[in-house]
């Protein structure tokens, strides 16, 4: 199962940089996502996931802190695959919008 990430990290100026992408696999530690941009190793980022209900039983917003360990070219659609691990994260319940 895919899920959309949105990774966020700032570059050595200070500037924040904000791409998205797909969590192919992700466990209690770290993450595989597919991205269409390079990250260096060990660039520390932010990484929030929405978990759809079907997944969770109630829909959750995961926000990670983490660091790039790896990265490959050439995964299917988009350009680069990064490793990362999970240093930090946080989960909170999505409210419905009724």
């Amino acid at each position: 199962m895919e899920f959309p990430v949105t990774v966020q990290w700032k570059t050595r100026p200070g500037k924040v940089r904000r791409i998205q992408g797909k969590i192919t696999t992700m466990s209690g530690n770290g993450v595989f996502m597919r991205l269409p941009s390079q990250l260096r190793p060990n660039t520390r980022v932010v990484l929030t996931v929405s978990l759809p209900a079907e997944v969770t039983k109630v829909p959750l917003k995961i926000r990670c802190q983490a660091r790039v360990v790896s990265q490959s070219e050439a995964v299917e659609s988009y350009p680069f695959g990064i490793g990362a691990v999970i240093d930090d994260y946080q989960i909170r319940t999505i409210r419905s919008q009724a």
